[in-house]
């Protein structure tokens, strides 16, 4: 069907929709290899032309084929059975039946498998469901009816709708078109509930849109305005962090009304920032509030969460984004608000100003999502009070950039942290919820972490080493040609990088060749041979359990390894671009146990007991997304979902089991966030929840013990170390996990960054252990601190530096000073030791220079022998 798809396609724009423009063979042929990249065979197009003919969808010409007037492109879609069961399950929601379990399952790895770029291997999920949908007529293949007749259990949902659509109409207060549209399901949990408020939230979590009716009906005349239902109580925690903003803290600390919630996920923020805003509104009648989110999905929590608990008036409400843009002069106390429609033309400010700039309390959910270059222009807008709201972790310090040896290993060459920003525009994190503390308070159930460390294979090794020097050898490069003008930069390291390589005015191949070489780097680790066997011992415990997991990756391609690794050749199935035909059989070659863990998962697959979905945020149909989150939820049928970055924050996710983290950045956001989507196990309170963190020992995947110290955060809760031990150290499937050694825990600080020591406990000359990279000067070999430039170079008169000049000239005759981000004075030792040598108190911008001489001048050498030597 694709293929008759594409050929009529390919005549359709050749002939420019002209019908009776003759279009030869090769033109067609030429034409799909040039625009859809399709390699072709000694058949080439074969027979689709011809029977294109059959179909009366072209005619034949003595020169070639032409399209035929009469035929519709419609009848492709209608023939599709694929999409017709897609429109179904729109239609009538997820959780419909039919189909069935079983055929949900096979439709989902049918459309999983072609989506990651598998091709041959799909007819067996097809079967099952087009079995289901056509009636025996239309699948014997018999009748001259070209129609595709669905089967009577397809057809009964049709009068189920309607007397449903009636019973919901004459059970609560609708009007008709309230509930056109709405998927069967929907219209059966509505049916089923006693409450109209209730019935109205399912409406609106339906994701069908929401109204001012909608938030109308949600609040009630029982109780006052800005008020809780009166059986309701905050947690302990919510009534002490909400409390505790209105203040300046505990040590004063903070400016009252100002600072950052960090609260673990699904301990109810939003109902302490609720509290809040019942105050503060009290508290200024004449004020406003903007809340801030980043996804349309927590705009609509956010607006049922103001009218359904709080009771606020709709009146009082506004939102901006999902065509809404409401106003602060329209009267609305309070906007709720996407951050793209809020820094889109400067919506949000202008609209503050409008008002005449009010008393404004900004509200910033997910706060740690405004940090870049675009949202953070939310902070330059009006607002006397500030409350960030994150189920993060975020740093009470400020770090400045560095690049050192010892962080050659690492693929992130900074420790600056954007949440300086946060905490400037903010206020400081002034309550903290650790996972410990919900556990003692029974907010969440007991937990286990479990990290499990293996070894790269032989010529995964021999690979990653030779890239590592690679990468030595680039920053040798870089530092050399850019290194003061890195230190003066400021921001992150990569981002500098980035900055300098896009000049068009510099020629920058060492800059290209580390980020060539840390990328491929990163590849080799996570796609390791035992990372994958590793997962598949985990799922194939799942399925035999009878359990429930979430597998975390990186990157859409690394889960696309997971479903159709073997059939992968560089086809991206969504732009039908072929990057590299011959990637997957390159690493075959490469790593010969690979093909081998490939093939176990593609078997793994076709297994029926394996019942996975698949959720992030690159489909081509995105609608599979929301068919995923429906299936793996209580009562779905999947048992695994397959997941990217996109499941971290605002998605309801379901609850599992296990939360397997297969590939992981050093992101410590994506950590804590990811243990708390799997600590959602549902209503048994003592069921546990593991995590399981894979990581390749003696790799940059060791990072992510340098970032947080899960031992503070979680005091109490049951981490364990493992390692993979294969059976053989040739075998790249069979192996076990085994307790590790104290000897073999990951070195926390292999890859942190350099603790700034004490400058007052140093003494000149005393071996240094903190940052050693920063501002570079010159020493000559008469004890003169410069700068060299083209053609001269200039004197330095700062006196603590000529001082630490003066020691580097008696120490070996002449050399370089490091002035680091500490402001402290550094220098190699003949031994390769770094000393201290004192410090400089003002910025590198404040170096003082005296006579600027010419290149050769002082150091110049008298001889010809002396020019050689």
């Amino acid at each position: 069907m694709e293929a008759l798809r594409a050929v009529y396609s390919a005549v359709d724009s050749i002939a420019d929709g002209e019908p009776g423009v003759s279009v030869r063979r090769q033109e067609i042929r030429n034409h799909l290899k040039k625009n859809r990249q399709y390699d072709f065979g000694e058949g080439g197009i074969r027979g689709y032309p011809q029977l294109l003919t059959q179909l009366a969808a072209f005619r034949d010409q003595d020169q070639g084929y032409s399209l035929a007037p009469e035929f519709s492109p419609q009848k492709f879609t209608d023939a599709d059975l694929f999409r017709r069961f897609e429109n179904h399950l729109r239609r009538e929601g997820a959780m419909t039946t039919p189909p069935s379990g079983r055929v949900k399952r096979d439709l989902m790895k049918y459309y999983m498998y072609r989506e990651s770029g598998g091709l041959g291997k799909e007819r067996r999920w097809y079967t099952t469901f087009w079995k289901d949908y056509l009636d025996e007529t239309a699948r014997a293949g018999d009748s001259y009816d070209a129609r595709l007749r669905k089967t009577d259990s397809y057809l009964s949902t049709q009068s189920e709708r309607r007397e449903l659509f009636q019973s919901v109409l004459d059970r609560f207060p609708f009007e008709s078109s309230d509930l056109q549209g709405l998927p069967i399901d929907v219209l059966r949990r509505m049916n089923n509930t006693e409450s109209f408020t209730e019935a109205q939230r399912i409406r609106i979590a339906s994701g069908s849109g929401i109204s001012r009716l909608d938030l109308e009906r949600l609040t009630t005349d029982q109780r006052q305005p800005y008020s809780f239902p009166r059986d309701f109580e905050l947690y302990p925690w919510q009534q002490e962090a909400a409390d505790q903003w209105f203040t300046s803290g505990l040590d004063g600390s903070k400016e009252p009304e100002t600072g950052i919630t960090q609260v673990i996920t699904g301990a109810g923020k939003t109902v302490m920032a609720l509290s809040i805003i019942q105050r503060w509104i009290d508290e200024n009648p004449d004020g406003v509030i903007s809340v801030l989110v980043p996804t349309n999905v927590l705009m609509q929590q956010w607006l049922t969460e103001l009218t359904g608990t709080l009771n606020v008036p709709v009146s009082d409400i506004g939102w901006a984004g999902g065509g809404h843009k409401d106003s602060f002069t329209e009267d609305c106390r309070i906007i709720v608000s996407i951050v793209n429609s809020a820094v889109k033309d400067d919506y949000l400010g202008q609209d503050l100003n409008q008002a005449g700039t009010p008393p404004h309390l900004l509200i910033a959910d997910e706060c740690h999502r405004y940090t870049g270059e675009v949202f953070s222009n939310v902070f330059d807008y009006h607002r006397t009070a500030t409350l960030g709201l994150s189920a993060t972790p975020l740093s009470q310090t400020v770090h400045e950039p560095a690049f050192t040896d010892q962080l050659v290993q690492s693929d992130d060459f900074t420790v600056a942290d954007s949440d300086s920003l946060l905490l400037q525009e903010l206020g400081p994190v002034y309550y903290t919820l650790t996972y410990q503390e919900g556990l003692d308070r029974g907010l969440i159930p007991e937990f286990e972490i479990n990290y499990i460390g293996f070894e790269l294979t032989a010529a995964e090794r021999h690979t990653y080493d030779k890239l590592t020097r690679q990468i030595g050898d680039a920053l040798s490069d870089i530092r050399s040609r850019y290194g003061n003008r890195l230190a003066t930069m400021g921001g992150e390291f990569n981002q500098n990088l980035q900055l300098l390589l896009q000049q068009e005015d510099l020629s920058t191949p060492e800059i290209a060749d580390y980020f060539e070489y840390t990328s491929d780097r990163q590849q080799v680790v996570a796609d390791a041979t035992r990372r994958q066997a590793i997962t598949l011992t985990l799922l194939e415990r799942v399925i035999e359990n009878d359990e429930k997991a979430i597998v975390f990756q990186e990157r859409i391609e690394q889960l696309e390894r997971m479903v159709a690794p073997f059939d992968r050749r560089g086809r991206d199935v969504r732009t039908d671009e072929v990057t590299d035909a011959d990637y997957r059989t390159a690493l075959y070659e490469q790593y010969p146990k690979l093909q081998q863990v490939d093939q176990e998962f593609e078997q793994l697959l076709s297994r029926a007991a394996y019942k996975p979905v698949m959720y992030h945020s690159g489909h081509s149909r995105p609608i599979w997304n929301d068919f995923a989150i429906r299936w793996f939820r209580e009562g779905g049928f999947a048992n695994v979902m397959l997941s990217v970055k996109a499941l971290i924050e605002g998605v309801d996710v379901p609850s599992a089991d296990i939360g397997i983290i297969r590939v992981s950045s050093s992101s410590v956001r994506q950590r804590i966030q990811t243990l708390g989507r799997v600590l959602r196990t549902g209503e048994d309170p003592d069921e546990k929840s593991e995590l399981y963190v894979l990581y390749a020992r003696d790799t940059v995947d060791e990072k992510i013990f340098s970032k947080h110290d899960w031992r503070d955060e979680l005091a109490n809760a049951d981490v364990g170390h493992y390692i993979w031990e294969p059976d053989d150290s040739d075998q790249a499937l069979s192996g076990r996990m085994r307790e590790a050694t104290d000897d073999e825990l990951p070195d926390s600080g292999k890859y942190s960054p350099a603790t700034v020591p004490d400058a007052s406990e140093l003494e000149v000359g005393d071996e240094y252990s903190g940052p050693q990279d920063g501002y570079r000067i010159s020493v000559d070999s008469e004890g003169i601190p410069f700068e060299p430039g083209k053609n001269s170079r200039r004197e330095i008169t700062n006196p603590e530096l000529q001082s630490a000049a003066t020691f580097v000239h008696n120490l070996k005759d002449g050399g370089e000073i490091i002035i680091n981000n500490a402001g402290h004075l550094l220098t190699r030792s003949p031994d390769g030791d770094i000393l201290f040598v004192g410090t400089f108190d003002g910025d590198v911008d404040e170096i003082e220079y005296g006579e600027q001489t010419g290149r050769l001048s002082g150091d110049a050498p008298t001889d010809v022998d002396e020019l050689l030597d």
